[in-house]
């Protein structure tokens, strides 16, 4: 495929300002609040029900606030929204542990960074657009649905896993995390801003080989995924498939829906194990 090998075409870019002092910045807010959320949920009895949702917050909303910075090149412009998706996001897992309809305010997030970015056009460089091709968006659900139904049947045939949906609204608290959360700052950073910003120079494998390894980097660092060698030989597979599959999708489309629909789909199949 031509397509594949073709160097990123957009619009002329403006003059970058220099990036390491606010992706510093972020990374710094974001280890001593992730820091700060760990201490109170270990030791403040008071304040310890905030100590998750700091958590959440501070990974996912500082995984957004990266992307927009390098959207935009080191511009200004970005922090205010990027304060607003993160108190968003804060507000959200905080609602969340109400239990699944709290939960579904996650699902507003996605809504709020098209708002919010539609103020910047330059973000459209990153996909921040609909797809031309409406037929992207199905072959975004199906690519994401082949990968979450072959994770199914491997993973319940091998390594102990049932599947079913977990009750108590458990199973739709952890699609909308997927919704307004973990799909959402993966696809944002990793598919849209990094992947963007090199494809122009590198080509089309080079951007999808060193985006999905920081993605994969990021999901393995995850302190909440199982410390088991089946599972994370499992995740690297599965989660590099899936990220060089929406790469693929976002450079055929030019959007980042098309990616971000195949991470849903999967993680809703991915949703569905359980252990015995």
């Amino acid at each position: 495929m031509r397509l594949l090998h073709a160097p990123f075409e957009a619009e002329a870019h403006t003059v970058r300002r220099p990036l390491l002092r606010p992706l510093l910045a972020v990374a710094v807010a974001m280890l001593v609040l992730v820091a700060l959320g760990r201490w109170l949920e270990l030791r403040s009895e008071a304040l310890g029900a905030l100590g998750r949702p700091l958590q959440g917050a501070a990974v996912h909303g500082g995984l957004i606030a990266l992307g927009w910075i390098i959207a935009l090149g080191g511009q200004p412009g970005w922090q205010g929204p990027a304060l607003r998706l993160a108190a968003a996001l804060l507000g959200a897992f905080a609602l969340s542990r109400l239990g699944a309809w709290g939960s579904a305010s996650h699902a507003l997030l996605p809504l709020m960074l098209v708002w919010e970015g539609s103020h910047h056009p330059a973000l459209r460089r990153i996909g921040l657009l609909v797809p031309e091709n409406p037929r992207s968006l199905l072959l975004g659900l199906a690519s994401g649905a082949f990968l979450g139904g072959h994770l199914l049947v491997s993973t319940s045939q091998t390594l102990g896993y049932a599947v079913r949906l977990p009750g108590g609204g458990a199973y739709l608290g952890a699609v909308a995390y997927d919704v307004g959360a973990n799909a959402l700052s993966a696809e944002w950073l990793f598919r849209g801003a990094l992947f963007s910003h090199w494809w122009h120079r590198w080509g089309f494998w080079g951007a999808a080989v060193a985006s999905t390894s920081l993605g994969l980097m990021r999901y393995l660092l995850d302190p909440w995924l199982p410390r088991t060698v089946e599972v994370g030989a499992g995740a690297v597979f599965y989660l590099a498939a899936l990220g060089l599959c929406a790469s693929a999708l976002r450079a055929w489309s030019g959007s980042l829906l098309p990616g971000y629909l195949a991470s849903l789909a999967f993680f809703a199949a991915y949703r569905m194990l359980v252990a015995w």
